[in-house]
């Protein structure tokens, strides 16, 4: 089975270096309000970051496949999150697209691409993680 592997590493107060085992790397950081230096985004924001993108990038390309020509595709997801919760109630995903085909074919593009994208299914559907630490005293 193929494995996507991201490592973070702990850099100082909130902040660590993410990278994803290839040649990419980011930092993540909190805003100051949250004790930060707001280097970087936080793990949350990467997340409907990602969703965003992935919408963006399946859509575009199951639109080559379906050989049709995207002028523009614009894709704004937005996170809702209590201000005394880390976790999101919800997401809504809009999709703003200009291309050279008819909205019925679009519309099914875009089926396709809520079918296929990967990180869509990850906020649609809870998929099982496993936790393992590992812990050492230093003096």
């Amino acid at each position: 089975m193929a494995k996507d592997i991201a490592t973070a590493k702990y850099i100082e107060n909130v902040r660590t270096f993410v990278d994803n085992n290839r040649t990419h790397t980011i930092i993540c950081d909190l805003p100051p309000a949250k004790g930060g230096d707001d280097t970087g985004p936080t793990a949350i924001e990467l997340a409907v970051m990602a969703l965003a993108d992935c919408t963006a990038t399946i859509f575009a390309k199951v639109a080559k496949e379906s050989n049709i020509e995207v002028k523009d595709i614009k894709v704004v997801a937005e996170a809702e999150k209590p201000e005394d919760s880390p976790i999101l109630t919800g997401v809504k995903v809009k999709v703003n697209v200009s291309a050279k085909a008819r909205e019925q074919l679009l519309k099914a593009v875009w089926r396709r691409t809520e079918a296929n994208c990967p990180v869509v299914a990850i906020f649609k559907e809870p998929i099982p993680v496993e936790f393992e630490v590992e812990t050492e005293t230093v003096e």
